[in-house]
């Protein structure tokens, strides 16, 4: 499991490349109500992500937790699914650029690697009483947990800005 906690501290900035370059600096999708929709599912990425980031940095889930994560990672495939489906419509005429496709293809396939080695390493601990284990010292370099805590934080904040734009400019329509 912490193959999968470091696959996802390396698609977090990958996803904050995305989210604040091309959602909203060059095409402020906030603003525009034909991207609501595409915007509702990056706040619901932008919480689900850092739950399952959070819960990794605390340990190895056992039991109904491992459930719960997995559940984590299958919802945010599904809001994923349900991204590309509307962001053709969401965009026009506009359009999604071939860097931010790109973006896209690294950040899917991160997070579908990431719930593979979920699966794979917890399996064997599905069935398990219900706990959330600590990883042994020495699990991961000294610096790694506070700058996973630093990472957290940003995301939450990106989610926390990313969201009341999307409020202020509901609101004005």
């Amino acid at each position: 499991m912490d193959l999968s906690l470091w696959i996802l501290f390396i698609a977090g900035p990958i996803g904050a490349i995305d989210v604040m370059y091309f959602h909203m600096w060059k095409f402020r999708l906030f603003s525009r109500a034909q991207s609501r929709s595409e915007e509702i599912t990056h706040v619901i990425r932008g919480v689900m992500v850092p739950a399952v980031f959070a819960v990794l940095l605390l340990g190895r889930p056992e039991g109904t937790l491992f459930w719960i994560v997995a559940a984590l990672f299958f919802l945010d495939t599904v809001n994923s699914l349900i991204d590309v489906m509307i962001e053709p419509r969401s965009r026009a005429p506009l359009g999604v650029p071939p860097q931010e496709l790109a973006i896209h293809f690294l950040g899917t396939s991160m997070m579908g690697a990431a719930w593979a080695t979920y699966m794979i390493s917890g399996w064997p601990t599905r069935n398990a009483p219900s706990a959330l284990v600590p990883w042994p010292a020495g699990t991961f370099p000294a610096w790694l947990p506070t700058m996973a805590w630093g990472a957290l934080a940003f995301g939450l904040v990106l989610v926390a800005v990313e969201t009341a734009l999307v409020i202020r400019y509901a609101r004005r329509a």
